[in-house]
């Protein structure tokens, strides 16, 4: 944790080249005391976190908080139980917002260490990197209540009452998700289409290198010999597994395992494996041995393709 204000974290993140993690804290709220008890002391996401970010916490309440929730949650925002339990990126460059996970459920600290690796796919802080582009927020439609329908206004009743009621929605919102969005938007309305001869020799392209790894080939655990095997703990978003390869096995052999026996559920589904804590993607490395890779006694992430 870095005991800075928030001028102060913005300039070390600057030189130091790191992300601004911020964790806001209702105190008198459960869910953001199992943040310290289930995320925050996950070895996995501290070496991570470590390693890319500045992490900030803060109570509410405490004035070393007021010029963050002056910036990123104005009008009271901050005093919104449902927007708890409340973390997010900033880039200590621009000041700006541009992950946010705010309100219940939290991830769990596998599926949060996840997150983290796939936004520092997506996001650098290298100069002259491209990041996504943010969006703002879609304006609301503005309701004129005299010219309402009956069955628009018991709609606006109906969510009024829950609201009132304490179901009320987190009202901060996710600017990395509406990057999403708008891109998919954009996909659907054919920005960017290719033309029926580039889909055709795209149809015609080879296959890809993950296609092209044997999906028939079960792994079969080596007797255990320090000198020549290792031990590889490989975590996903529902727990972790372990597995004993030899050091000489090519880093293909992982992912022949997964494709021959894959996880509970992930039957045919296209995966990513990522070294921890750095995220190399190991496609990269195929040819490697599991011990020119660095993967003796490592953490791999699996990392799941699916909508």
């Amino acid at each position: 944790m870095a005991h800075l204000d928030w001028d102060g974290a913005r300039e070390q993140g600057k030189e130091d080249k790191k992300w601004i993690l911020v964790n806001l804290q209702d105190m008198s709220d459960f869910n953001c005391q199992a943040l310290n008890r289930d995320i925050w002391k996950d070895e996995a996401v501290r070496q991570l976190v470590s390693e890319h970010f500045l992490f900030l916490q803060f109570s509410k309440d405490d004035p070393r908080a007021d010029q963050y929730v002056t910036f990123y949650l104005p009008n009271g925002q901050h005093e919104n139980p449902d927007n708890y339990p409340h973390v997010s990126i900033v880039d200590p460059r621009t000041g700006e917002q541009v992950k946010v996970w705010s309100g219940r459920p939290f991830p769990s600290a596998s599926a949060f260490h996840a997150e983290l690796v796939e936004f520092l796919d997506r996001y650098s802080l290298a100069a002259h990197s491209k990041n996504p582009i943010v969006k703002t927020k879609r304006p609301e439609r503005v309701l004129d209540v005299d010219r309402m329908t009956e069955e628009e206004m018991l709609e606006m009743a109906l969510q009024n009452s829950l609201e009132s009621n304490g179901n009320a929605k987190p009202s901060v919102y996710d600017p990395d998700e509406l990057t999403r969005s708008f891109l998919a938007d954009d996909g659907d309305k054919g920005k960017g289409k290719a033309t029926a001869g580039e889909e055709e020799a795209a149809a015609a392209a080879e296959p890809s290198a993950f296609s092209r790894i044997a999906s028939d080939r079960p792994h079969v655990e080596p007797e255990n010999d320090p000198q020549t095997t290792t031990r590889i703990q490989f975590r996903h978003p529902d727990g972790r597994v372990i597995r004993r390869f030899r050091l000489d096995d090519r880093v293909a052999r992982l992912y022949e395992w997964l494709k021959a026996e894959p996880l509970e559920g992930r039957e045919g589904v296209e995966f990513e494996l990522k070294v921890m804590p750095q995220g190399h993607d190991l496609m990269e490395d195929l040819d490697k041995t599991v011990e020119e890779a660095g993967l003796k006694q490592g953490t791999v992430m699996i990392e799941f393709l699916e909508e």
